[in-house]
């Protein structure tokens, strides 16, 4: 495996999501030709994340039994990415009529593909025949590329779409995810034999039996739920909490993911050093600790721009961790147990559901006020999400102890 180019699969993929993640809200509640209350976005995004989850399961098992001239998960790349890019940019060519049910119908369509590309391409770290801290390595990699795709999505999206417009940012986009994914499919020199022909309920059962593989769910699951939800509001917390006006949305999340990119290469070695796991139970102490004060911006003693810019800062090492180590971890499990796409996959589904979960309870909580003057349930977002996080961090030491 050629790493830069498996890299750019990250970078494809990422680039996608985290452009739909940043703007859905803000298009369908306040920028885009039809607007939807903010409920009626949360659970399209939902039923969105639960099509991912019933697909990831399907995809995994036939990744890991899939016989084909050109490998079990290159197939899956190659013809499901331009399928996942023709769905991202349906997402910005709403109808005038029918827009909830369309825009559940694409996010599901979206979703379902979406777990096609990357389950099998996230499986290829488990593939590798690499001791502990050369697949921390290995997932460092694909963190990297992760995070760039973030990058280009916060910085270039708000530009892009401010000068062509959202469908012509989704064709660009599009497009280059699909160059990206295919690179990273011909990356990989070799892969193994497919698995046994164990049903997926027997696959399933052997996994269920598994109790670090549970407490690594539980834990990671409760924690996403509390960070997805501030993903999903972050353009309201700029604009909002801290008082910048759109065009500074950008810099703002440029500042994260430049603090982020200088914590990841000190999170891959702390991982490698004191393992994936330590350093990630660490990592999340610290997002639950700032977490409240985002809360609290306009009522802390500096100016919410200042104190803005100065959790921006903090953010940088959970970003770091998550980016790079929960993928580590489970690549360790499933290399013992066997399963590989198998146990992406379950990890696929629980995170779907926590997705679903997430978008629900923001689009829930958005309606006790997300404008200025107006500002309750915004202010609820990062409060209930250092609540989860800490949740998942107790879930966690099961983990470290089984």
């Amino acid at each position: 495996m050629i790493k830069p180019l498996y890299a750019l699969g990250a970078f494809g993929a990422s680039l996608l999501v985290q452009t739909l993640t940043l703007w859905l809200f803000p298009f369908y509640v306040a920028l885009g030709p039809v607007r939807l209350a903010p409920e009626q976005v949360g659970l399209s995004l939902a039923l969105g994340r639960l099509a991912n989850s019933a697909a990831d399961l399907l995809v995994a098992r036939w990744s890991d039994t899939l016989t084909t001239p050109w490998g079990r998960r290159r197939p899956f790349l190659l013809a499901g990415s331009p399928l996942l890019a023709s769905c991202f940019v349906l997402l910005w060519l709403p109808p005038e009529r029918g827009t909830p049910v369309y825009l559940a119908a694409v996010l599901a369509g979206f979703f379902a593909l979406f777990a096609a590309v990357v389950n099998p391409y996230l499986a290829l770290l488990a593939d590798l025949d690499l001791p502990g801290p050369g697949r921390v390595a290995a997932a460092a990699w694909q963190a990297g590329g992760n995070l760039l795709g973030t990058a280009a999505a916060y910085v270039l999206s708000g530009p892009v779409h401010s000068r062509f417009g959202f469908p012509a940012m989704a064709m660009a986009f599009g497009l280059a995810s699909v160059a990206c994914v295919c690179s990273a499919a011909w990356s990989v020199r070799h892969e193994p034999a497919a698995s046994g022909q164990a049903s997926l309920a027997q696959a399933l059962g052997l996994l269920a039996r598994s109790v670090p593989l549970r407490a690594y769910l539980v834990g990671l699951s409760l924690a996403w739920v509390g960070l997805s939800m501030v993903s999903l509001v972050l353009v309201f917390l700029v604009t909002v909490l801290m008082g910048l006006p759109v065009p500074a949305v950008p810099g703002i999340l440029s500042a994260a993911l430049l603090s982020t990119g200088a914590c990841l290469p000190v999170v891959a070695r702390w991982g490698q050093r004191a393992g994936p796991q330590r350093t990630l139970e660490v990592c999340l102490w610290v997002a639950a600790v700032f977490l409240p004060m985002v809360s609290l911006l306009g009522y802390l003693p500096v100016s919410p721009e200042l104190a803005g810019y100065a959790l921006v800062g903090l953010s940088g090492l959970p970003l770091a961790a998550l980016y790079s180590l929960p993928n580590a971890i489970l690549a360790q499990l499933a290399a013992r147990h066997g399963f590989q796409a198998l146990h992406f996959g379950v990890q696929g589904l629980v995170l779907n559901l926590a997705n679903a979960a997430a978008a629900a309870a923001a689009g829930l909580l958005l309606r006790w006020g997300y404008a200025p003057g107006h500002d309750l349930g915004l202010r609820l977002v990062p409060a209930c999400a250092a609540l989860l996080v800490t949740a998942g961090l107790l879930a966690f030491r099961r983990l470290r102890h089984s």
